[in-house]
């Protein structure tokens, strides 16, 4: 069985521009597939501003206007979900106010200790500026250790002083919180660690639309998603004829599709999971252009 399941798992890619009917032919499939296979989960995964308007929408499409065995999530809605049903307990997550008023905290601590921003903290907005850069380092898993090498292979003096002092916050931060407090950027990594537990994932049928990229902790969450689930299907916004594993180009209006289809591709390919055959989508006009062939046209050769 266990042989079986693994050689249906597959990874597919549904390539097109954006009005190219992308996300209307995923909706299409999952409700005519989910009304076939009733007893089949299905997985459609998000960016959290959309969740609504997906859900919405695919209530809209569906022929009896209910959804029983689709659920739409984000990220962050699916790690509550699996931590509901396993009953797993996490620290107090904190918000954009409590980061602020934790580094204000830490900064008036650590003041003696920094060279560079001691003088910037009661500056109108450096606090604010200063929650995003701590934000992004958990986001991309940079720990105080990492910031201390970096600031070694500096070539300025400034970058230097600004790396320490962030350092210095950081890691006082990181202190302060732990074991009472987590951040909101923390939440996929308890996930990452619990989702193997969570048994209606397994054999489910996954779809992610809307995503240009991931950082590094949604990438090690995806390779969790491989592992378990039955097939993923991922949309792609690039013309039907990009080449999506070709070298790569930073001017090209799609490298950021081609590098997220690449790593997807690898990351597949080293979690022992098959790359089904790309779904391309280029018919011209474009559908939603059909009646617009004026636009068509600008869509096929603005910022070419």
């Amino acid at each position: 069985y266990r042989r079986q399941r693994q050689m249906c798992i597959r990874d597919r890619f549904i390539l097109g521009g954006a009005g190219s009917g992308k996300t209307r032919m995923l909706y299409d499939r999952v409700i005519k597939e989910s009304m076939e296979h009733p007893e089949q989960k299905y997985l459609v995964v998000v960016p959290e501003q959309f969740t609504m308007q997906t859900q919405k929408e695919i209530i809209r499409l569906h022929p009896r206007h209910g959804i029983m065995n689709i659920d739409i999530l984000s990220f962050k809605r699916l790690a509550y979900r699996v931590f509901e049903d396993l009953g797993v307990r996490i620290p107090v997550v904190l918000d954009d106010m409590g980061k602020s008023m934790v580094l204000r905290k830490v900064a008036g601590l650590k003041r003696g200790k920094l060279s560079l921003y001691s003088g910037h903290l009661e500056q109108t907005g450096f606090i604010g500026q200063l929650k995003s850069q701590i934000s992004e380092l958990y986001q991309y898993g940079i720990t105080p250790d990492m910031l201390r090498e970096v600031r070694g292979e500096a070539d300025s003096p400034l970058l230097a002083q600004k790396l320490e002092d962030l350092e210095v916050i950081y890691s006082g931060f990181r202190e302060y919180i732990e074991s009472h407090y987590i951040t909101a950027e923390e939440i996929l990594d308890i996930l990452c660690r619990e989702l193997p537990k969570w048994e209606p994932l397994k054999d489910s049928i996954i779809l992610l639309d809307g995503y240009t990229g991931f950082t590094p902790v949604q990438y090690r969450l995806l390779g969790q998603l491989l592992k378990l689930c039955r097939e993923m299907y991922v949309t792609v916004t690039a013309t039907g004829d990009t080449d999506l594993y070709g070298p790569g180009d930073e001017a090209d209006l799609f490298d950021m599709s081609r590098k997220m289809a690449g790593k997807l591709k690898r990351l597949a390919e080293e979690n022992g999971v098959a790359v089904g055959q790309d779904i391309r989508l280029a018919d011209r006009p474009l559908k939603r252009f059909s009646l617009r062939p004026e636009l068509d046209h600008l869509e096929r050769t603005m910022f070419r």
